[in-house]
């Protein structure tokens, strides 16, 4: 048998299968319980030692030993978190690195496949020094931010923000 009629064995036998949503019983452990799921990949040229990656994010985010890790891919790791109030701490906090790489973080909705989860963009906080007094303000800042990327906010909170210097 050659790849094209196994192939075609293989659609006429899976063109038979139906899945409806009211299938799924929700007494059915599809969900994570207390947990909330985060979905972590490290940009980087090498493979990295997960077990590493993991002792370092759970001492720089506070988390128990015992938050289950699980690897998902290459330097992709799914962090199942105890409290929404640690996730969203978590993803407030972003950017995070390990060992000098950019580790981007997303939420992970059980009802998603990985696939679904778009770890090709992220945010960065992006801090500008030097500044002239006067170009520091939110124009300014919008205009180096859409230059990187996508500006998102400006932490200008008070006027003394512009006695830095720096955005």
């Amino acid at each position: 048998m050659d790849n094209s009629d196994l192939l075609n064995t293989l659609v006429d036998r899976t063109s038979l299968l139906e899945f409806h949503d009211e299938e799924i019983d929700p007494g059915d452990n599809l969900t994570f319980g207390p947990h909330f799921l985060i979905i972590t990949k490290i940009l980087c040229d090498k493979t990295l030692n997960n077990n590493a990656i993991k002792s370092t994010m759970l001492k720089a985010w506070g988390l128990p030993q015992k938050t289950q890790i699980n690897t998902v891919g290459p330097d992709t790791l799914a962090f199942l978190v105890e409290s929404e109030e640690d996730r969203r701490l978590i993803l407030r906090l972003t950017p995070w690195s390990f060992r000098g790489n950019l580790l981007v973080i997303k939420p992970w909705l059980p009802e998603k496949a990985l696939e679904e989860v778009d770890l090709s963009r992220f945010q960065i906080w992006a801090h500008v020094i030097g500044l002239p007094i006067i170009l520091v303000n939110k124009r300014s800042a919008q205009a180096i931010g859409d230059m990187i990327g996508k500006f998102v906010h400006a932490n200008l909170a008070t006027e003394s923000h512009r006695w830095r210097k720096a955005l």
